[in-house]
């Protein structure tokens, strides 16, 4: 009994820490994931391992192809519209209930990873953004406590084309410009506008994104 308690603690972190690498760029979308490696990496038998990406394949986050074994979910485009609309409703609604637990040094957080992401764009290195873009809006969903919205916000984020998102042209600048005023208004304890400037932001980024397929469309 102790060592099946002890299974699905390693468990729960193996799932927790692979969706946190697909979140933040780490495995990209359509990236193999072998079992070997994996438990090498987190130095356990094979079984949680297993374990972990069944689980993560019943999120959607991986899925199994009987050619290429388990990889990281394609994102379906015909899904994209979809998925941000759900996103806009969530993720505005924890910011409503984070605010009030957003104090300054919370604040100067997000104002530091908005410096470091104006960095990252200066210098082009856009492969570097995603990550503190997880970091940016994560500062401020956790803050809200509400373990079960933020689950179903991750598994959303993972279904995301973040990577055709940011070579938009002019899209991640108006993405940082978007991140002022919702740090603004969370400077401001508003936590209605800040929700407001949260969907505003998913809302510009699904019609950056949808304009983008009916143009290749």
């Amino acid at each position: 009994m102790v060592r099946r308690n002890n299974q699905k603690t390693k468990m729960d972190m193996i799932v927790e820490t692979l969706r946190e690498a697909v979140l933040t760029g780490e495995f990209n979308s359509g990236e193999r994931l072998l079992q070997d490696e994996l438990a090498e990496r987190f130095n356990t038998s094979s079984t949680p391992i297993r374990e972990a990406l069944r689980q993560l394949q019943a999120e959607g986050i991986l899925e199994h192809s009987p050619y290429r074994g388990v990889q990281v979910a394609e994102v379906k485009m015909e899904d994209v519209r979809e998925i941000y609309m759900v996103r806009a409703v969530m993720e505005s609604f924890v910011t409503r209930l984070a605010v009030p637990y957003l104090n300054s040094a919370r604040i100067a957080q997000l104002r530091s990873l908005q410096a470091q992401m104006r960095t990252i764009i200066s210098s082009g290195q856009i492969k570097g953004l995603r990550k503190v873009n997880y970091e940016f809006h994560s500062l401020i969903y956790e803050a809200a406590s509400l373990p079960y919205s933020l689950k179903i916000i991750k598994n959303l984020w993972a279904q995301s084309p973040w990577d055709a998102l940011y070579v938009l042209p002019g899209r991640a600048e108006n993405s940082l410009d978007e991140h002022d005023r919702i740090i603004e208004a969370i400077a401001q304890q508003d936590p209605v506008a800040a929700a407001l400037r949260v969907q505003e932001h998913i809302d510009n980024a699904a019609a950056a994104l949808a304009d983008y397929i009916d143009q290749r469309n």
